[in-house]
Formats: structure tokens, C-alpha cells, sequence
């Protein structure tokens, strides 16, 4: 393997290597993401500096649109996106201080250009500090304000951009489109489907991600081959899409109850969360 430029040493990554010789990464802390790290906004964190987070995402897209990875993502993928009217991503993290999420950002921007698609993207996390705010708006983006957990109804077609996010934001989107008119409209780019349902007890995914294994059975699941030279930023992605040839059984549209989760098994910031740390 090639020597690694500066942005390969950050401590967020692993290596893709070969067996033999393997690299040993330094350990790392936990990813702060909207499932694990709320954050109070009466109170921000660093002032990062517009200008480095800025080129520091240049930098990710140049490397991303040089890549075989990206490549062969559009080439894939890319065909099912041709109408889709908007974009909603969701669960980012921090892309400031976190190298995995500054190149997830980066990732759908460059999809959206190659794809031509002219939407802007539509973004939110609770854990969004006030300059990373400022910085996606700046980068012409759309900032979202409200915390609805996922439950974004698609009126036209929508590509639902959820790099990493818990299975239950996933379920959230589904079942808020669960109807004939809206479900041909959701296309999302997130962990594959085959992975939950294959990784998890049924009686389990049934409380927790019931319209997952409800879809994982209609949608089809294009996945992306995780050949980047970091191996824990796209690993387990899927473009998951439901085709408009596809006609589901009426049954398929009974019981559609919104969802409800245990407590111990909650894994996003809900929306009562974020507005008890606003009251604080």
C-alpha cells in the first residue's frame, strides 16, 4: 500500500490492507453522531474555522471524485436517481471534527453533481454545532430546524441520505411513506437492508424495525463496494429503491401503525430530548 497522505493519519479511520502486514490503527473514540451524543446549542462548542472545515472538504470530494470507489458508485447507482426532486440527509455527525462524516458529506455532494441532479441538500442532526450550521449554509445547503425523527413524507421523489443512522430513523421514513402514492417516491442510501434483517433475531427487528423487514422483501438493494482506502466510511451501504413496476399485495398496506420503541433499545436523539436540552 501506497504512503498514506496527512488526512489517512487521522485517528477516524482504518486501513484497507491486505492480511498479511496488517496495519494496527490507534484506537479511537467513539463516533459522535445523533444516536449517541445530544448536544445543548445554548452552549457551543469550539468556533471552528470556516475557511479549514471549507477546503478540508475540498479536499475529501477531489479525492472522492479520483477515486475507483466513486466511480463505480455513480455507475451504479446513478440510473435510479434520475428524478428524484430532493434530498433529505440525516444523521451526519460532525463533519468539523470527524473525518468519517466530513467525507460522507462530501460524498453526497459529488453524487449529486455527477448524478445532475439540481436539489440541495437538505440536512439535519441534532448534534450539529452552531458553525458547522453556518458552514452548510454558506455551502448553499439547506439546514433543517426541527427534530421529526425521521418522518419525512415524500411528495416527489426523494433521496433519503442516512449514512449510518440507527435502524429506527430508517423505520421512521418508511412508515411515514407507507402508502401507495409515496413509497415508488423513496429511494435511500443507507446500511443495507439484507444486513439488518440478516444480523438480527426477527421477533427483535419486528418491535424495533417492523417496516425495514416489511421492505427488505419488496425493495431492491443495489450495494456499494466498500473499495475505499478507508474502510469504515461507506462499509455496509446500499442504495435501496422501490421499483414503480412493482405492484406490493393489498395486504402489504394493512396495518401500518406508527412506530413505537422500548427505551433500552432506542438508539436516536428523539424529538422531546432535543427540546429538554433547548429548555435547559
Amino acid at each position: 500500500m501506497s504512503t498514506a497522505d496527512h488526512s489517512a493519519e487521522e485517528p477516524d479511520f482504518r486501513f484497507v490492507v491486505p492480511r498479511k502486514g496488517k496495519h494496527r490503527p490507534k484506537s479511537r473514540g467513539k463516533l459522535k453522531t445523533s444516536f449517541n451524543c445530544p448536544q445543548d446549542h445554548t452552549i457551543d462548542r469550539v468556533d471552528v474555522c470556516h475557511n479549514t472545515v471549507t477546503q478540508q472538504l475540498k479536499i475529501a470530494e477531489s479525492e472522492l471524485l479520483q477515486s475507483a470507489f466513486f466511480a463505480e458508485c455513480c455507475e451504479n447507482i446513478c440510473p435510479h436517481l434520475a428524478d428524484v426532486r430532493q434530498i433529505i440527509c440525516l444523521g451526519l455527525g460532525n463533519f468539523s471534527e470527524c473525518s468519517i462524516a466530513r467525507y460522507q458529506l462530501a460524498f453526497i455532494r459529488c453524487l449529486r453533481d455527477k448524478a445532475n441532479l439540481s436539489a440541495r441538500g437538505q440536512f439535519y442532526d441534532p448534534v450539529f454545532s452552531r458553525s458547522e450550521v453556518e458552514i452548510l449554509r454558506t455551502l448553499a445547503e439547506t439546514v433543517l430546524e426541527e427534530n421529526v425523527e425521521g418522518k419525512y413524507g415524500a411528495e416527489c421523489k426523494t433521496l433519503f441520505y442516512l449514512p449510518h443512522c440507527p435502524k429506527q430513523i430508517v423505520n421512521n421514513v418508511l412508515w411515514k411513506n407507507w402508502q401507495p402514492a409515496h413509497l415508488t417516491n423513496v429511494i435511500l442510501l443507507c446500511n443495507s437492508f439484507g444486513t439488518i434483517t440478516n444480523n438480527h433475531p426477527r421477533r427483535l427487528l419486528e418491535n424495533s424495525a417492523g417496516y425495514i423487514l416489511r421492505a427488505a422483501g419488496a425493495f431492491r438493494e443495489v450495494p456499494l463496494r466498500n473499495n475505499f482506502r478507508f474502510a469504515d466510511i461507506f462499509n455496509d451501504t446500499s442504495l435501496h429503491y422501490l421499483p414503480s413496476s412493482e405492484k406490493l399485495e393489498e395486504s402489504a398496506w394493512e396495518h401500518t401503525e406508527e412506530p413505537s420503541y422500548d427505551a433500552e433499545d432506542l438508539e436516536l436523539i428523539t424529538r422531546q430530548l432535543v427540546e429538554s436540552l433547548v429548555l435547559l
